[in-house]
């Protein structure tokens, strides 16, 4: 973005640098996104390990529903929310509903143990793509253009991710990462454990000697190394304390909602505030509410808190209501199911509950590509939109 950003001067977001900048919001923003997870991290430690019967109500709405359900309904307003995006982008919203629909409830009804299982394996992947959609992003304000590079950041950054993830099949515990009875699709003998940890320091050697090469010749990117320390330590931490649930949920939901909902924000904020077509205004005025740019509301009575909150709210108010719509027509756990399902009613209804979630993970893919295809995620980062495909 351009400096003369027409952002109200109470955004967090007034303070991004000019293109190509350093940090995608601005440096107090970009490394309260990694602290705040890392403090609450740090916080559960502290705590003692929850007895039989899991994780309490409380840490269970705060570590799932407020953030890790929470962001995947973020995704609404980048895609059917938007009407602008919607006339763009039909295929690709209309394709994933009913497609998702058709094929979870014919493998939930196949075996539910597999259903879950494969969701759990694409769920891993995502949360690691994502945490190199960062890495890549920070790697574009910096203009980072070598292939080389491209290469080792990319084996540095799965190698950090999947790593404690292969070490994790070694282990003799189960694969509960939804809880729901998921099971590893291959374990590993438990005498590679020292093989993988060898791989990972070799590639973290190799990582870190380029990257003190870089410092050297003053190219160090403060934004690209702090998010690889953090997904290289959040995802052995999790593995390491797979005791302490809350450790593990900490270390992996909360580095994977909260940047991403404040990502979301931001991208629909400098969009929005630049953008001067009044026929998009007009198709599209709810989203521009929530990003804060609405002119039928004054910006400057709510604050850039007010306007997040604004933005946050309704996106808890879905978390909380599709939880317990799981609570009460699957689980049971804590609500007391007030129907007997047959096994078919059961697949279809957790085919139905599970779309936003898996939707998301397809979608995903495709909104945060910089080819032109997101002229919103363009502009948000400074860069001129191109022509629209």
């Amino acid at each position: 973005m351009s400096e003369a950003s027409p952002n109200p001067p109470d955004s967090p977001a007034d303070s991004a640098p000019a293109s190509p900048g350093r940090w995608i919001v601005n440096r107090p923003v970009d490394l309260a996104l990694l602290a705040i997870p890392a403090a609450f991290t740090i916080l559960a430690l502290c705590l003692p390990i929850p007895q039989q019967g899991g994780v309490s109500l409380l840490a269970f709405l705060f570590l799932i529903v407020a953030f890790d359900v929470a962001h995947v309904w973020s995704t609404l307003y980048l895609t059917y929310a938007n009407p602008a995006v919607v006339v763009r982008r039909r295929l690709l919203l209309a394709l994933p509903i009913p497609l998702t629909i058709w094929f979870s409830y014919r493998l939930h009804v196949q075996d539910p143990t597999l259903f879950w299982t494969l969701i759990a394996y694409v769920a891993i992947h995502h949360f690691a793509s994502q945490q190199w959609g960062f890495v890549a992003l920070y790697k574009f304000r910096h203009q980072e253009r070598d292939p080389l590079d491209k290469a080792l950041d990319k084996l540095a950054l799965w190698t950090g991710a999947l790593g404690p993830v292969a070490y994790w099949h070694t282990l003799d515990v189960e694969f509960d990462w939804f809880g729901h009875g998921e099971r590893f699709l291959h374990t590993l003998p438990p005498s590679i454990r020292g093989d993988i940890l060898l791989l990972m320091a070799a590639v973290a050697f190799l990582y870190l000697t380029r990257q003190i090469t870089l410092a050297r010749a003053g190219r160090f990117n403060w934004g690209k190394n702090l998010w690889m320390l953090a997904v290289w330590g959040s995802w052995s931490l999790a593995v390491y304390r797979l005791d302490h649930p809350l450790v593990s949920l900490a270390c992996i939901n909360l580095l994977h909602g909260i940047p991403f909902l404040a990502l979301v924000w931001v991208r629909l904020h400098r969009y929005w505030a630049t953008q001067s077509d009044p026929e998009v205004r007009a198709r599209s005025r709810f989203v521009a509410l929530l990003s804060g740019t609405g002119e039928s509301r004054p910006r400057s009575k709510l604050g850039w808190i007010g306007l997040a909150a604004l933005f946050y709210l309704p996106l808890l108010a879905l978390a909380v209501l599709e939880e317990g719509a799981w609570e009460r027509y699957v689980w049971g756990v804590r609500l007391d199911l007030g129907w007997k399902p047959t096994h078919e009613q059961l697949s279809f209804v957790v085919a139905l509950l599970a779309t936003p979630q898996i939707v998301h993970y397809i979608l995903d893919g495709w909104l945060w590509k910089m080819d032109g295809s997101n002229p919103d995620l363009n502009l948000a980062l400074g860069k001129s939109p191109p022509s629209e495909p």
